[in-house]
């Protein structure tokens, strides 16, 4: 039982040390990634049209 109090005990401490962000560096970081997840995900759908409707054409 030792080994698991002295683990949490580490886990508070290292918990403690962290630099959480700003709610402000959260939501502009949150953004950014819901941007450029939706860009990608734009470009992979243009993609994919793009080469299903070629192989239509030639199939």
């Amino acid at each position: 039982m030792g080994k698991i109090s002295t683990f949490f005990s580490e886990v508070k401490q290292e918990m403690q040390a962290v630099d959480w962000p700003s709610k402000k560096d959260l939501r502009k970081n949150t953004f950014t990634v819901v941007t450029v997840v939706a860009i990608f995900a734009a470009f992979f759908l243009g993609v994919d049209t793009a080469i299903t409707s070629i192989l239509s054409l030639l199939g």
